[in-house]
């Protein structure tokens, strides 16, 4: 299986609506999870959780490099056992969703800040689908995001 150095992770900053601990690390939403009251989103944006018992929501996350390397099963047991699933459910497609999101993440240089929004398709026929993405801050100074993502 393929092992994976790079992986997203929380920032603790209330302004940018992002409420999972620094240092933990954050996964895509799934449908059960809620913001828990702290903000709205435009329905084109989504969130992710914290992968911890208290899955706290994020609309933004950071890359940062692991000291250990990680597997897409590793993470979905993670995710599993935040969510108090049994992870015996775990089997190729769930795996194949999670290195979907690793591969993502990796692309992207360390400290690079990621989002995730709908994709929305009319033509040939409607679909939505999750979009993991680079986000850009065009009103802060290079300190200011070097103080947000780097630190």
């Amino acid at each position: 299986m393929k092992k994976y150095e790079k992986m997203l992770i929380g920032i603790n900053e209330e302004e940018l609506n992002c409420f999972a601990n620094k240092g933990d690390w954050i996964y895509i939403a799934n449908k059960k999870d809620t913001k828990k009251g702290l903000f709205r989103l435009p329905n084109y944006i989504y969130f992710f959780v914290s992968l911890n018992v208290d899955r706290m929501p994020s609309e933004i996350g950071v890359v940062k490099k692991l000291d250990e390397c990680i597997t897409a099963r590793d993470l979905a047991e993670l995710d599993f056992k935040s969510r108090e699933m049994d992870i015996s459910l775990i089997n190729d497609d769930v795996i194949a969703e999670y290195e979907w999101f690793l591969d993502k993440v990796n692309a992207q240089p360390e400290h690079t800040p990621i989002a995730v929004t709908w994709f929305e398709r009319v033509l040939p026929k409607k679909e939505k689908e999750l979009r993991v993405h680079k986000k850009f801050f065009t009103g802060l100074s290079k300190e200011e995001k070097k103080q947000l993502f780097v630190d």
